[in-house]
């Protein structure tokens, strides 16, 4: 559920349920209007470790150390700090404990499941 919102946010309110992913969707580009993908064009995949598309983390540790945000979402947190680039909003007729499974979980496990995959 969004706690807060950062000044210049209107894409989220305070109180509405969204659902962190680590693959950013811009809905703009042609990737993201597709049904076939969901890797943005616009905002790729990136390995750098964790840090919005900005640059900077919102997170330091107990000694001013910066941390970064695992997948850039932090979804083990309590609490976090998402771009709006890698939220999806849930509609109040879905279920939480169901539409939780929408973040990676699901979309990683059911690779291995329909395809099968062995592990080596």
């Amino acid at each position: 559920m969004v706690e807060s919102i950062g000044e210049n946010v209107e894409e989220v309110k305070e109180g509405e349920i969204v659902v962190p992913v680590f693959l950013a969707n811009c809905e703009e580009c042609l990737d993201c209007k597709s049904k076939k993908s969901n890797i943005c064009t616009k905002f790729p995949f990136s390995v750098i470790p964790g840090m919005p598309r900005d640059g900077t983390s919102r997170f330091m540790d107990s000694k001013g150390e910066v941390l970064h945000n695992f997948f850039g979402v932090s979804s083990f947190a309590e609490y976090t700090v998402v771009d709006i680039t890698h939220l999806i909003k849930i509609t109040h007729d879905i279920p939480v404990d169901k539409a939780c499974l929408l973040s990676c979980g699901v979309s990683t496990g059911t690779y291995f499941t329909l395809f099968n995959v062995e592990s080596p």
